[in-house]
């Protein structure tokens, strides 16, 4: 796919804007990572109160990864969902995956119903299965969904089709992963990009082979649906993994096919008005360092937090902070780095207080304790944390990149 270099310049300054409110999990972290692969800098990370502060006006696509849908749901409302489809239907580009891909799908479910932006039908969900089905799924994975409840299948690897011109390398074949993503039953309301094709050896059986065929094969995967000006793109499977790059690839396609020049608000942000440099980073790569040991050592313990409607590990810790580490050497690398009055001192607080939690629940653990709420304290912690780092780390690659232009 070819543009003309003006087309390029817009495209790698358009705002795209990842989701990192409540109900999203560590998966938003593979968004970044594709978008540094790809060179994309104008990356901006929003959560729910910042959509009802109309966000949404200043970026040209939206990233909803996986995670909690109701909790997303919930902390978006009926007033965050009203700003999304006009964000769409301006000329938006939304692409959820997982729970993301969730949301936008007709429910009656309260919390749910009041976004029903597309119609069409799930073959994962417990009203379509026989008595003896139920009674097997109700000991197995899945999430509730009012009185029914969403039921998986198979975990990890799962073979895709994919259809209407979306190819890599010729190849129509590719594989991503799947942790829990819709299986779409055929819709007129939406054009089908991927289906599902058949398991492959590393796909992971929560039930026996012929009920996951039953419920996946054949069905749609992958879709895509038009909105006013914008459109709405919706993946089952995890696309954006980083293990996987011919998935990747399929979603990079989707960002240069659908990507469209949209009017931009401008917004007052908090100007630039201090620098940081080397002493700031020692303090950083320290307090890092610190949470990263705390973390390490807990992951040989056997434990898991239920926060809301989704499982949490120890590993899901280090996801957070390995996506820092890999990066701090470049900020280390460029000298002074702008920021705002207030955001050092926020930034390295923020991250002594996930070092400080980290302690506790590893203490409670040690002591036989129940560690559910400091968990779920240190999970927000995390995504502040790791939003506010990689703003920065974004904002010096743009100011980098523009530099350098002719």
């Amino acid at each position: 796919m070819s543009f003309t270099s003006n087309r390029d310049h817009l495209l790698y300054s358009s705002p795209i804007g990842i989701y990192t409110g409540s109900g999203a999990s560590h998966s938003w972290l593979w968004f970044v990572d594709i978008l540094d692969r790809m060179g994309f800098s104008h990356v901006h990370f929003i959560d729910d109160r910042a959509i009802l502060s109309n966000a949404l006006d200043t970026l040209n696509v939206l990233l909803m990864s996986g995670g909690d849908t109701f909790a997303i749901a919930e902390g978006l409302g009926e007033e965050g969902s009203n700003k999304l489809r006009n964000f769409i239907e301006g000329g938006g580009l939304y692409i959820g995956s997982c729970a993301g891909a969730y949301l936008p799908l007709k429910s009656s479910m309260d919390l749910l119903n009041q976004f029903n932006f597309i119609k069409v039908k799930i073959a994962n969900i417990s009203r379509r299965l026989s008595e003896p089905e139920r009674s097997l799924f109700q000991r197995h994975a899945c999430s509730p969904y009012g009185c029914d409840f969403v039921f998986h299948v198979v975990r990890e690897d799962i073979l895709l089709n994919m259809v209407n011109g979306f190819q890599v390398d010729g190849n129509k074949k590719i594989v991503a992963p799947l942790y829990g993503g819709p299986s779409m039953l055929p819709s007129e309301d939406i054009e089908p990009v991927a289906t599902y094709q058949g398991f492959t050896k590393k796909t992971k059986f929560l039930v026996e082979e012929k009920l996951a065929e039953k419920t996946m094969i054949g069905n749609i995967a992958v879709a895509r649906k038009w909105m006013g000006k914008g459109c709405l793109y919706i993946f089952g499977p995890h696309f954006e993994h980083p293990n996987y790059p011919d998935a990747n690839r399929v979603m990079t396609q989707v960002i240069l096919k659908e990507w469209k020049e949209k009017a931009i608000r401008p917004v007052d942000r908090e100007p630039l008005s201090s620098t940081v440099g080397s002493s700031f980073f020692e303090e950083w790569r320290r307090e890092l360092s610190h949470s990263r040991m705390v973390a390490f050592g807990m992951e040989r313990l056997p434990i898991h937090w239920m926060i809301g409607n989704k499982w949490y590990d120890p590993g899901k810790i280090r996801d957070f902070l390995e996506a820092l580490w890999k990066r701090l050497r470049y900020l280390e690398s460029v000298g002074e780095v702008e920021v705002a009055h207030e955001e050092p001192k926020r930034m390295i607080g923020h991250l002594k207080e996930t070092t400080d939690i980290l302690r506790m629940i590893r203490k409670e653990c040690d002591r036989g304790q129940t560690t559910e709420e400091l968990a779920e304290d240190l999970f927000l912690h995390l995504k502040k944390v790791a939003s506010d780092f990689l703003t920065i780390y974004f904002r010096k690659k743009r100011l980098e990149s523009m530099s350098s232009e002719p």
